[in-house]
């Protein structure tokens, strides 16, 4: 009987290499890319040990609210996974639609010893980050420890009212300036909205930083002095604006969406990501 190279190829029968699938598929030194920019499939074939997967998991955004809360960022968070042999069905969290205040959606890989990315959370509500603070005075959601911080506090005077910035993965969100004078006593001026709280940057797709995960900005009251509408994180955080357009949180960012306000409709979260790094070649 016939060895060709080495024994892989024994007579007819020939032995698969060992192999990754799985997303759009891009290489640089000796690591193979798979992102996901949507939910998927990722294989690993042709081999019967384990390998060490580096993993990056955004989540989906929270809204932005009509009541001047911005949307928190999806959770955000890096981990090295031993990946056995098999198929996997990788999932890309949505951001929360408008309409009403909804959390973002979880992504995750399905690999054992994996932790989940959590969405983030709308107007006063918890998540991967949170949400911010409403007008009514609250505080802002409280982030997961680990993938992201907590939203700003909204605040009001009146009629007047001021969101709180939603958390990023890099920083808590903005709250919301206080507002001078009261509405019986010759009414409420100044105030503002909280300002989106950071995301974090992150090199795995690309061997250059990028960044994910920004909270949305609050929207903002429109008294005289006050000092507007708050700017959406870096990372994908929603900004004034309308929706769709700039109010909602980055495609593929895990941002936050922007809270409703003076000169903004509030927007939708950003749709999170995915990305798998690998040894290259496997053999």
């Amino acid at each position: 009987m016939a060895f060709i190279n080495s024994g892989w190829h024994v007579g007819s029968e020939t032995r698969a290499d060992p192999l990754t699938l799985g997303g759009t598929e891009t290489t640089y030194g000796s690591f193979k890319i798979h992102t996901f920019l949507t939910s998927g499939t990722f294989t690993y074939s042709g081999a019967s040990t384990n390998i060490t997967g580096n993993v990056l998991s955004v989540a989906g955004g929270g809204s932005g609210a009509p009541g001047c809360g911005g949307g928190g960022a999806g959770g955000m968070l890096t981990q090295d996974l031993s990946i056995a042999p098999g198929v996997y069905s990788i999932v890309v969290g949505a951001g929360g639609p408008t309409g009403s205040p909804t959390n973002g959606f979880n992504s995750q890989t399905n690999i054992t010893g994996e932790t989940i990315a959590v969405g983030g959370g709308d107007e006063n509500s918890a998540g991967g980050s949170g949400g911010g603070g409403s007008a009514s005075g609250q505080g802002g959601g409280t982030g997961t420890a680990g993938q992201g911080n907590n939203g700003g506090a909204g605040t009001n005077c009146g009629g007047a009212t001021g969101g709180g910035g939603g958390g990023g993965a890099g920083a808590a969100g903005g709250s919301a300036p206080g507002f001078g004078g009261c509405p019986g006593c010759g009414g409420c001026n100044g105030g503002g909205a909280g300002a989106g709280g950071a995301g974090a940057s992150n090199s795995l797709r690309t061997n250059s930083a990028v960044m994910y995960a920004g909270g949305g900005g609050g929207g903002g009251g429109n008294t005289s002095g006050n000092s507007g509408e708050g700017a959406g994180g870096s990372g994908g955080g929603g900004a004034p604006g309308s929706s769709p357009g700039v109010a909602d949180g980055g495609v593929n960012t895990g941002g936050g969406g922007h809270g409703s306000g003076s000169g903004s409709n509030p927007g939708s979260g950003g749709a999170g990501i995915v990305v798998i790094r690998v040894p290259f070649p496997l053999v």
